[in-house]
């Protein structure tokens, strides 16, 4: 079982989000989450063609699952700072 995410900019409304959740799932796939004009569903690659054919209007992409995770770098303290905290206290 792979993940998609389907996406259509009409759906914003519930009723037309749960058609297409009960469709999906009458098609065999799994409803993940799903929000306003989005849903993350379950299925094999070989029936992605069928859903996608009973959600008309729904665009989808396979899942992607990497994150960038930032460099970690030490902070760098500034020297002006350091010097104006040292001027403040003596």
């Amino acid at each position: 079982m792979s993940r998609y995410v389907f996406v259509n900019s009409d759906a914003q409304d519930a009723k037309v989000l749960t058609a297409a959740e009960k469709t999906a799932r009458s098609r065999g796939a799994t409803v993940v989450k799903s929000l306003a004009g989005t849903m993350l569903l379950e299925v094999t690659p070989a029936q992605v063609p069928e859903v996608a054919q009973a959600l008309p209007g729904w665009r989808y992409a396979a899942e992607r699952k990497t994150t960038r995770v930032p460099e970690r770098k030490p902070l760098e303290r500034s020297k002006a700072r350091g010097a104006l905290a040292a001027a403040a206290k003596g």
